[in-house]
């Protein structure tokens, strides 16, 4: 495995953790990273990029697994602590998970869980691999109140408060009900559609049902997306987020190794085109190939490379993945009017940002909605 973003500019110490950003490392990578680990390393920046990264279940794999002896030993032990920790925490979330569904199984609703353990799993051969806190549950739109409703009863209650008719309209707008358990150890988000109302993208949440596969957590089978919905509905979320995670390349990255035999990319580049969500589908592939040297086809590859705007954006995330901060609000409309490859797509998107410019912002929006006591009726009649 070679990492294609290293370069000379880069920090040694953002070019480690670009090595250590996959479950499995050849022997020139590891070779690799011990003359890095021979440099002056600054450790605080490393373990502190890692956790903001959503990577250091994996620095503390690659690091413990190929260069132990050459990791100072107080660091080594603080990385060891953490991993224990977080092993027994993922654990707790995992089987955490497994109860819900099956409460959810047992009064009739079909769930599906994505992201956390079950990609953590499937994708990574591990759930202690993946740092993950949320646990996302998708059930189809019918059933979304029920699943609240049982979660209500079984010891969860809803992250944010406000009248019925406040929170139906904010759960309407982002198509998710985010409910915290009585203790606090885990966060539920119940979604009925793949992305809120703010990122339209047109994927039929029903036709998820028809290409699941199985994964197992702790022994018991589990419900799975089908590995090509997987990769368009991960690049989809990468690219809502700008990727300004390394995890989530990371997850692009290993979801290829774990199903390369199994996706059909012909009909996958059909299916994201059909879409409109080609250009989301290439930025998240090549940035998993440039970056952590992904395998993938050459064909498809060039494909990806020659579509007109995928490698400029590839270059924009990669600019900025390690410079620090959020992407600048007045950055993303330009950002997310170039992932839209149709031309009634880009109208859509340019609408809907014109409209944020007249309302307040998201944040401030949920704030004030869940806490004012005003009606949304208050914000939808302020511009």
């Amino acid at each position: 495995m070679l990492v294609h973003g290293a370069n000379s500019k880069m920090r040694l110490e953002d070019e480690l953790l670009l090595y250590c950003a996959n479950t499995q490392i050849d022997r020139a990578a590891a070779t690799r990273l011990r003359e890095l680990l021979r440099a002056n390393i600054d450790w605080k920046y490393v373990i502190d990029t890692a956790a903001a990264h959503g990577v250091k279940p994996l620095l503390c794999h690659n690091l413990s697994k190929h260069c132990r002896d050459s990791v100072p030993k107080d660091v080594l032990d603080q990385l060891q602590r953490y991993h224990q920790a977080h092993s027994l925490n993922n654990l707790f979330l995992t089987r955490e998970l497994i109860k819900l569904l099956g409460l959810l199984e047992k009064n009739g609703i079909s769930a599906i869980p994505w992201k956390g353990p079950v990609l953590a799993a499937a994708a990574y051969g591990d759930v202690a691999l993946r740092q993950f806190g949320d646990l996302d549950i998708l059930v189809r739109e019918q059933d979304a109140m029920k699943a609240k409703d049982l979660l209500l009863s079984s010891g969860y209650r809803p992250l944010y408060r406000g009248s019925a008719e406040d929170e139906a309209a904010f759960h309407g707008l982002r198509q998710v009900c985010e409910l915290t358990r009585h203790d606090d150890r885990a966060v539920v988000e119940l979604h009925w559609a793949i992305t809120s109302q703010t990122f339209y993208f047109p994927l039929d949440p029903a036709s998820l049902w028809d290409h699941l596969e199985t994964v197992f957590l702790d022994g018991t089978p589990v419900r799975n997306l089908g590995a090509e919905d997987l990769l368009i509905v991960l690049c989809v979320h990468g690219a809502k987020h700008h990727w300004e995670k390394l995890m989530w390349i990371s997850d692009i990255a290993e979801l290829l190794r774990a199903y390369s035999e199994k996706i059909d990319w012909p009909r996958l580049k059909n299916r994201a085109s059909a879409l409109g969500g080609w250009r989301m589908l290439c930025l998240g592939v090549l940035l998993a190939h440039d970056l952590l040297g992904a395998k993938v086809p050459q064909d498809i590859l060039q494909a990806m490379q020659a579509e007109p705007k995928s490698a400029s954006l590839a270059a924009e995330v990669r600019l900025r993945l390690f410079a620090g901060g959020s992407v600048m609000a007045v950055e993303r409309p330009a950002f997310y009017i170039q992932l839209r490859e149709r031309p009634q797509d880009r109208l859509r998107c340019r609408l809907y940002l014109a409209y944020r410019m007249l309302t307040p912002r998201a944040q401030a929006w949920t704030r004030r909605l869940l806490h004012s006591g005003r009606s949304v009726r208050h914000f939808l009649r302020r511009p």
